[in-house]
């Protein structure tokens, strides 16, 4: 096993970044740290080739090659409004479901233009979830629809484009996030359908794209049918990461645990609990958002974790293992952007969105 260092454990951890500048501080802790990943800021940037230039920096830094991505809040914003401010409402996946087969793959590689163009290689905001009568307006619009057959035969055409532009996709929010809704008790999303109810709707897209997807964020509701009592949000589950995905399932890829969205979802939970719960639960990649004391207090809570027994050496041998391979699939190679390389996407993002029903 490795040394239990700062960068070695560094590679358990995605930094969402609050800023889009580079620092000396940044810097410092970049460097010590060594972290799998970042992802960057989109709201409030004026030019892309700010975004850009923090990538080029980052993926300097960084020893190992790293997932970038761009920041996309779990039920709504479209990072593509930095590339392309004049475009006031991004291709949407609903948008999407009501077009031919070709124009969905069409959608995924224009996308995948796109992002590689701001300097990333991982599409964080692809999400496979069900839309339903209840769901927020906003996050059902990022959705393919409501029925699990379309859904899965519509983000099928899109990974095909996406992966042709070579940026991985992140599907979220295993096992669904459809069915979730605000419980008038505890105040936090959670979702009562039964497991026939989520094994013939919400995971039927999951189950059929599983070996597709090179990384899966974990949901951050609860379940009722995994873990009635007391509930807990999916990623802190092994019921759910270990027994359904990984046993049941088979999936042998990144689990990843965005721990900024249990705010969102209104589960309270201090960082290093939160922290050491998702890998206990089976989860490989954890996303971090905060201060420059975030990640390396992140890294000492799991070094203490490993150390005291409390976390077994397995859990970090498999996940730097699952993290290891799948990066063996990025691409390190960043086109240069140009004013008519953006102008040209721009044209063709705009031809798209002229067809749709919206």
């Amino acid at each position: 096993m490795n040394t239990l260092s700062l960068s070695g454990l560094g590679q358990l951890f995605i930094l969402q970044l609050t800023e889009a500048e580079w620092s000396p501080s940044l810097e410092s802790l970049l460097g010590s740290c060594q972290p799998a990943g970042i992802i960057l800021p989109a709201r409030g940037l004026r030019h892309a080739e700010t975004l850009r230039h923090l990538a080029r920096r980052i993926s300097g830094l960084l020893q190992v090659p790293p997932f970038l991505g761009v920041a996309c809040d779990s039920f709504r914003g479209d990072p593509l409004r930095t590339l392309f401010p004049s475009i006031l409402l991004p291709p949407s996946p609903r948008t999407a479901a009501r077009k031919a087969p070709q124009e969905r793959e069409r959608l995924g590689k224009l996308r995948g233009a796109a992002l590689r163009l701001l300097g990333c290689n991982v599409d964080f905001a692809f999400s496979l979830d069900l839309a339903t009568a209840h769901a927020q307006t906003a996050r059902a619009s990022g959705t393919f629809g409501s029925d699990p057959q379309v859904v899965a035969r519509c983000a099928a055409a899109y990974l095909r484009g996406l992966r042709s532009q070579k940026v991985l996709p992140c599907a979220r929010h295993f096992p669904g996030l459809g069915s979730a809704e605000l419980d008038p008790r505890t105040r936090t999303l959670l979702s009562a359908k039964p497991m026939v109810g989520l094994w013939r709707e919400d995971l039927v897209p999951f189950r059929e794209l599983l070996p597709q997807l090179p990384l899966l964020m974990i949901s951050p509701a609860a379940y009722q049918a995994y873990d009635f009592d007391p509930p807990r949000p999916a990623m802190f589950s092994s019921n759910v990461v270990e027994g359904l995905l990984r046993t049941k399932l088979g999936y042998q890829a990144v689990a990843v645990a965005s721990l900024p969205e249990l705010a969102r979802a209104g589960v309270t939970v201090g960082p290093h609990e939160a922290v050491v719960g998702a890998l206990d639960a089976g989860c490989d990649l954890l996303v971090l958002k905060g201060n420059q004391k975030t990640l390396p207090e992140a890294i000492q809570a799991v070094r203490s974790s490993l150390e005291s027994g409390r976390l077994p050496a397995r859990c970090w041998e498999k996940s730097l293992a699952r993290i290891a391979t799948v990066k063996k699939s990025l691409a390190t190679r960043q086109r240069a952007i140009s004013e008519s390389a953006a102008q040209r996407l721009a044209k063709q993002l705009k031809e798209w969105l002229k067809d749709s029903d919206d």
